[in-house]
């Protein structure tokens, strides 16, 4: 019976932690002021781990435009990261806020790819946006 209760708690205390972070996830702040927190959801999510390693001969447009970010899910990150709500000051909708956070042509020493692969929003990524970033990055990062 106390096994059972205890998977009650943990249970419970998951879903806490999850709820939480669904309410605080649209505050205007900055990621790095609660990078700790969204790593340690993310574990217990089990999240944590970076996505499928990505290497270049996984893109084979020669030249992806910026919209091409947004086929692949990116519009998810626009709830939060937009022009009237830019959390932790990034519009994902603006080609030139996206812009500036890449070095092109190297994904991943870009800030963007290091957030979105195994940063602070690595909870919300998957495997289509990550790719889409990757290589939209190593291809020219294009408008």
């Amino acid at each position: 019976m106390k096994e059972k209760h205890n998977r009650w708690t943990i249970g419970i205390l998951i879903l806490a932690l999850g709820l939480s972070s669904i309410l605080l996830a649209c505050q205007n702040e900055k990621s790095s002021d609660k990078e700790d927190s969204l790593r340690n959801l993310a574990f217990l999510l089990g999240s944590a781990a970076p996505l499928k390693e990505l290497s270049n001969s996984d893109c084979t447009d020669p030249a992806p435009a910026f919209s091409t970010l947004n086929a692949a899910g990116t519009s998810t990150c626009s709830t939060c990261h937009n022009a009237s709500n830019a959390n932790a000051g990034f519009d994902i909708t603006s080609y030139n806020a996206v812009r500036n956070r890449v070095v092109v042509n190297d994904p991943r020493n870009s800030l963007l790819f290091q957030k979105i692969n195994s940063g602070t929003m690595r909870i919300y990524n998957n495997d289509s946006i990550n790719k889409a970033v990757f290589c939209w990055i190593l291809k020219g990062a294009n408008p």
